[in-house]
């Protein structure tokens, strides 16, 4: 009892100096629990083995589909018994243009983790001259995508069965952008954007007196083109230039080469006005969206697209989406 009692006293004297140092919140820290380890699902151990498991995956892939009848031992380098079961086609196929499209950890158990990944190919028939099976020429066929599972056990990979032929990802909806207005080429925004992609493709001219100070931007070097047709400029500031400071800017051009025209190329451009000057502040790695984010709708009543035309304000037919939350 005596010792209890020391114990006891020991305790509440500890609890005092905490309540005296640093109040409620050093005693309910000396209760609380530890916090739960970070996940290591963004770690770049976690990438690597992500990358990992596509190379390995689209090796046995290509394997698997270039083999015939009598080759079930090239697959036992990837695949447990069922290997051996399989049936293999007579005539080799041409494999060409692996590509990993997609890569998941389905399960992580210690030093286990289980991947899925998903593998695109071209698959083509070896034909002869006339048409018929050979060795002369391929017919190639439509892109295919193969998916299969994955183990990882302390850096050694094992395919868990054989591939799956599944459906290709389907087509993406597409996002309204931010840009409602046309501009005419006698704007201040289009004469700018336009005069800046000029130099910025052709050398032709300063981009310096196009852009900010802070802008970072150099011409291209060597320039790829002779010469830039401006197409269409559109921005979300609808007096194109005249009555704000800040505008973003969707400059579409017609380049020309040496060999003559070139695809079209679009450029989304954050501009700023400083002294009554328009200047290009960043070339932008997406275009400017419409906040919220909105679907534009994709089919008309006769299933086609619909051809849509820039007007003064975002499309009517767009659905917007939710916004993200935080889990």
């Amino acid at each position: 009892m005596v010792a209890r009692r020391r114990r006891d006293n020991v305790i509440v004297a500890v609890l005092a100096v905490l309540a005296i140092l640093g109040g409620g919140h050093a005693i309910l820290d000396w209760f609380a629990t530890d916090p739960p380890p970070p996940s290591d699902s963004a770690t770049p151990a976690t990438v690597g083995r992500a990358q990992l498991a596509g190379s390995f995956a689209e090796q046995f892939i290509v394997t698997y589909l270039g083999s015939v009848a009598g080759q079930q031992d090239r697959l036992g380098e990837y695949v447990g018994g069922s290997a051996q079961q399989i049936t293999l086609p007579t005539t080799a196929r041409q494999v060409s243009e692996p590509m990993v499209v997609y890569v998941a950890r389905i399960g992580s158990f210690d030093a286990l983790e289980v991947w899925s990944v998903t593998v695109s190919v071209r698959v083509g028939k070896t034909t002869g001259a006339a048409g018929t099976t050979g060795t002369v020429g391929t017919a190639a066929e439509a892109r295919q995508y193969y998916r299969v599972g994955v183990s990882v056990l302390n850096g050694r990979l094992r395919a868990l069965s054989l591939p799956a032929l599944v459906e290709p990802p389907s087509r993406g909806a597409d996002l309204a952008q931010a840009y409602s207005s046309p501009c005419t080429t006698d704007t201040p925004l289009a004469q700018v954007a336009s005069g800046f992609l000029t130099a910025y493709l052709t050398g032709t001219g300063d981009v310096g007196r196009y852009i900010t100070l802070d802008a970072g931007i150099a011409a291209l070097r060597p320039a790829p083109f002779t010469a830039v047709e401006t197409v269409a400029v559109t921005s979300d500031d609808n007096s194109c230039g005249t009555a704000r400071s800040t505008a973003q800017v969707l400059a579409t051009v017609n380049p020309k080469g040496d060999g003559g025209a070139a695809a079209t190329l679009a450029y989304p451009l954050t501009m700023v006005r400083d002294g009554g000057q328009w200047q290009v502040q960043s070339v932008d790695s997406v275009p400017a969206m419409t906040n919220p984010p909105a679907v534009v709708a994709e089919q008309d009543s006769r299933g086609s697209r619909p051809s849509t035309s820039v007007t003064s304000s975002v499309p009517s037919s767009v659905a917007q989406i939710p916004r993200a939350t935080q889990n």
